[in-house]
C-alpha cells in the first residue's frame, strides 16, 4: 500500500465497539470541512499497531499509516468490516481468515507483502508493507498511452505476481489500473507492486469510483471483467489473463476496449462485442502487430482460446519484447509450444 494514495481502496463504513461506544471509519468526504479528525487515529490495533494517519478509504474499509511496536516499522494497516454483522453473515470471519492466510503466503517481489492479519475489537485488519509510488491509473491519466516496450515491461511484472498467486490457488478477480502500483526501485523505474488480492471482497457502489459495480451483483470492475466473471461462472486464472489483457490494451491505446455511458453496456460488450481496433492517438508510434496479436489472444471471449496460464502469457510477452528490441528479462520459465493468434507455433 502507499502513503497518500486514495485510488486503490473504496469506501464503506466499519463498525466496532470501544468501551461500549460505536466506532465508525468515516467515508470519503465525511471529514471535509467538519473540523473533526478520524476517530481511529491514535488508536492501537491488536496491541501493537498504532494508527498515525489515514491513507485511503474504500469499498472494504480504510487504509492507514501505522507504526508496528516494538519494531518501529511503518506499515499500511487496512481495516475491513463486513457489511453484514456476524449474525447475518457468520461465514465472513471464516472466509476472511482462510483467504488472508493464503494471501499472506504470497512472496513475489511484485506483490505487496502481507505482514499480519487478524481481528481486534470487532475490526478485521490486514497489515501490509508501506510503499511509495503511484497507481498505474494515475500515471496513465497524467501521461497518456505507453509505448510498446514500457507497456510490456509493466505487464510482465504483473504476470509474474499473478503467476505465483495462481500456483497457490489465489485468483485476483479485480485487476485494474488502480490495483497496480508503479515505484522507482533504485535505478529501475516502473517497478510494479500488485495490490488488493481478493480478500473477501464485497463491492459497494461508490460515487467516487465509477468502475465499481452495485453491491450484491458483481465482484469486480466492469471495464476489466472477463465474460465468465460477468456471467457468474466459476473463474480460474484465465479470468485474470483477460483482465490483464484489458489493462494492457488500455496502456497501449489510452483507453480500455469497451467504453460506454452505462456499465451494463460495457458488460454486454465484454460478452458479445468484437475487440475494437487498437488505434493510438496521433503522434504516437503504432502498436507492433505481434503485440496486438498477444493482446487479442488474452481478450478471447472463450477462456479456452486465451493463453492457458500466466506462464504462457509471460512467454509470449518475452518473445514480443525481443522482436521490439527490448532485452528479455529473467524467469524464462517452462518450455512448450503455443500459438499466437494468426501466427505460427513458437517453442519456448
Amino acid at each position: 500500500m502507499i502513503e497518500g494514495q486514495n485510488e486503490a481502496n473504496e469506501a464503506v463504513q466499519v463498525d466496532a465497539e470501544e468501551e461500549a461506544k460505536p466506532l465508525t471509519v468515516p467515508k470519503p468526504g465525511d471529514l471535509k470541512g467538519s473540523g473533526t479528525t478520524d476517530p481511529l487515529v491514535g488508536r492501537v490495533i491488536h496491541d501493537r499497531f498504532r494508527i498515525i494517519a489515514p491513507i485511503a478509504r474504500g469499498g472494504m474499509g480504510a487504509v492507514y499509516k501505522a507504526e508496528q511496536a516494538p519494531l518501529g516499522r511503518l506499515v499500511a494497516l487496512k481495516i475491513l468490516s463486513p457489511k453484514h454483522d456476524a449474525e447475518k453473515d457468520p461465514e465472513f470471519r471464516k472466509r476472511f481468515f482462510l483467504e488472508a492466510a493464503t494471501v499472506a503466503k504470497l512472496s513475489h517481489p511484485n506483490t505487496v507483502t502481507v505482514f499480519d492479519y487478524g481481528q481486534s475489537d470487532g475490526l478485521f485488519f490486514i497489515v501490509m508493507e508501506l510503499i511509495e509510488g503511484e497507481t498505474l491509473k494515475r500515471v496513465m491519466k497524467r501521461e497518456g498511452p505507453f509505448d510498446g516496450p514500457r507497456a510490456v515491461h509493466v505487464t510482465k511484472q504483473i504476470c509474474r505476481s499473478l503467476r505465483e498467486a495462481h500456483r497457490l490457488g489465489v485468483i485476483h478477480r479485480d485487476m485494474k489500473p488502480g490495483n497496480v502500483m508503479l515505484l522507482q526501485q533504485g535505478d529501475e523505474p516502473d517497478y510494479v507492486k500488485v495490490l488488493d488480492f481478493g480478500l473477501v471482497k464485497d463491492i459497494d457502489k461508490d460515487e467516487d469510483d465509477e468502475d465499481l459495480t452495485q453491491a450484491g451483483v458483481f465482484m469486480g470492475s466492469p471495464k476489466y471483467m472477463s465474460p465468465e466473471q460477468i456471467q457468474g461462472d466459476d473463474v480460474d486464472g484465465r479470468s485474470d489473463i483477460y483482465s490483464l489483457g484489458v489493462l494492457l490494451y488500455e496502456m497501449l491505446c489510452g483507453r480500455p476496449p469497451f467504453v460506454r455511458d452505462k456499465q451494463v453496456q460495457v458488460l454486454m460488450d465484454h460478452i458479445n462485442a468484437p475487440v475494437p481496433p487498437m488505434d493510438v492517438p496521433e503522434g504516437k508510434p503504432p502498436i507492433p502487430p505481434e503485440l496486438q496479436q498477444v493482446v487479442l489472444k488474452t481478450l478471447a471471449k472463450k477462456r479456452e482460446d486465451r493463453f492457458e496460464d500466466m506462464e504462457q502469457f509471460l512467454l509470449a510477452l518475452k518473445m514480443v519484447a525481443g522482436e521490439m528490441g527490448v532485452p528479455p528479462s529473467g524467469e524464462f520459465g517452462t518450455t512448450g509450444d503455443f500459438r499466437i493468434t494468426g501466427g505460427t507455433p513458437v517453442s519456448g
